[in-house]
């Protein structure tokens, strides 16, 4: 599933450039029953873009997600920490579609 979502990358967060596309971010949901962070897998690329900069703020993204039920965990307007270690910025969901393109 692929989800629009304007990205935050705070400063000092996200310390250096990092080469777009990206795996390397990954959304937290929350934490699980032991204290550690429970991390959703994604890939996250800006068009016309090769590198997410530290401080940048507003960006239109797009991340795919690699788990076929990362709609359950997604909602429209929410925001969500982006965990690179520890949290970087946060990826906030414009609109959910499918892997075929549907808008959700």
């Amino acid at each position: 599933m692929t989800v629009r979502a304007r990205v935050r990358v705070r400063t000092p967060g996200l310390r250096l450039p990092m080469p777009l596309p990206t795996r390397s971010l990954m959304l937290r949901l929350g934490t699980d029953a032991e204290g550690r962070p429970w991390l959703m897998g994604m890939e996250l690329d800006v068009p016309e873009r090769v590198t997410l900069l530290p401080g940048e703020d507003g960006l239109v993204a797009e991340a795919e997600f690699w788990y076929d039920d990362a709609a359950r965990h997604l909602r429209p307007s929410a925001a969500y920490p982006l965990w690179y270690g520890d949290e970087v910025g946060t990826l906030e969901v414009l609109d959910l579609r499918s892997h075929a393109g549907g808008e959700r």
